[in-house]
């Protein structure tokens, strides 16, 4: 299994590990190595003492890319995602000339969709996005390869969700590579937002032209999101670059 460290013993080389499995929870982490920091995603093996209580055995540290939080940390990357969303509507959006606000219904109804576009009088959301994903050349859009500097993820789980209750609201990607490099793979600076409506977006996936990746360290991960669809921007049938 894999989970998020977040808190050391050094001493004891033991410490504590989130595995995000509503079934295990957070355990005790024994032999862990000397240059494990806290946030780290490691391997573990799961194993139980002789009162059947459930203990991790430390197997090796997972790398990861590069991030502000370990991308497993949804509480840190939800409060983040708020912050960038009163970023957006502060500085953003007056410079894309549209009344956009916050969606007035979250005051009541704690999962509504986050935006409310009063200009076009439609629902809208907002994905901001500061890490390519290098390795998506592997995947193939509308039958050709990705350009990693143009591809954005959008959750499976979001687009059901805007299907059964959105699906006439816009997708608004707010996009900023601060990583540029990753092992042998290098992308180019890209900063602006796209727009895309989410019907068009959800005809790609439901006509399987978007590729469908399964996140390879969330397999028994009960509270993130196990897999995304990725779409280019630079597709202009679907996405209009408005900054």
């Amino acid at each position: 299994m894999e989970g998020r460290i977040f808190e050391i013993i050094t001493s004891d080389r033991k410490g504590k590990v989130d595995t995000r499995n509503d079934n295990v929870g957070i355990i005790t982490i024994f032999d862990l190595a000397d240059d494990v920091q806290e946030n780290a995603t490691v391997e573990f093996e799961l194993e139980s003492d002789d009162n059947g209580e459930q203990y991790a055995r430390f197997i090796r540290t997972v790398e990861r890319n590069q991030t502000i939080f370990n991308t497993e940390d949804r509480d840190r990357w939800y409060e983040w995602g708020e912050n960038e969303e009163n970023d957006f509507l502060t500085n953003i959006v007056p410079r894309i000339q549209l009344d956009i606000r916050s969606n007035p219904e979250k005051a009541y109804k704690l999962w509504a969709i986050d935006l409310y576009d009063y200009t076009n009088d439609r629902y809208a959301d907002l994905k901001t996005q500061n890490t390519p994903f290098f390795t998506c050349s592997k995947y193939n859009y509308k039958g050709k390869p990705y350009d990693p500097a143009y591809a954005v993820s959008f959750n499976k789980k979001d687009y059901e969700y805007y299907r059964r209750n959105y699906p006439e609201c816009d997708i608004y990607f707010w996009i900023n590579w601060t990583q540029l490099e990753y092992k042998t793979f290098r992308v180019q600076p890209v900063y602006g937002v796209w727009r895309a409506p989410f019907a068009k977006m959800a005809q790609l996936i439901e006509s399987k032209e978007v590729a469908l990746h399964t996140y390879a360290h969330r397999v028994n991960d009960d509270h993130n999101a196990k897999d995304s669809y990725i779409f280019s921007l630079a597709d202009e049938n679907v996405f209009e670059k408005i900054l």
